[in-house]
């Protein structure tokens, strides 16, 4: 039963993480996959952390189910302090994996279905915009090939590392 609740919250934590993303990119709301994130997830962090904007109640409403899943696993092993920051470096992970594979899967979007109007491959594609946006203003195009998506995912890796290290040495 704590195996089957801990999978749960998992999952829930990964959600929130998820509308968070939405929010801070600015993802389309009239999209339907992010109205249904916004209506159906947005209510509960903004009732348990009312005093946070919408963007931060769904990071720490992930933050806080990602501690009591790792806290409900694996209570008996470790300190409640390294749990949180346990908790901390899997958040802040998954927020770079799901822009990692965002990038990926707009490049391989951008070779199979150019322009389409899927709910999800729009998410995706604002998503990586977001992300290659900034780095486009710097890097040119170089005879029609497009090296942003290496240099995003690279640069991708090399920030969550850094975050990764950063927050372990704390430990």
């Amino acid at each position: 039963m704590t195996g089957t609740l801990t999978i749960i919250l998992s999952f829930a934590s990964y959600a929130f993480v998820i509308l968070a993303m939405f929010r801070l990119f600015r993802i389309n709301y009239f999209n339907p996959i992010v109205k249904i994130f916004a209506t159906y997830l947005e209510p509960i962090s903004k009732s348990i952390f009312f005093f946070l904007n919408p963007l931060l109640a769904a990071l720490a409403l992930a933050f806080l189910l990602q501690f009591v899943s790792l806290y409900l696993a694996y209570s008996s092993g470790y300190e409640p302090l390294t749990l949180l920051f346990i908790s901390i470096i899997n958040v802040i992970n998954s927020c770079f994996r799901i822009l990692f594979y965002c990038v990926i899967g707009s490049v391989i979007l951008s070779w199979v279905a150019p322009g389409n109007n899927h709910p999800l491959l729009q998410i995706v594609e604002e998503m990586s915009g977001a992300i290659l946006q900034p780095i486009r203003k710097f890097v040119p195009p170089m005879g029609g090939l497009d090296f942003t998506p290496i240099i995003g995912l690279m640069l991708l890796n090399l920030i969550n590392t850094s975050f990764i290290q950063i927050i372990s040495s704390m430990v």
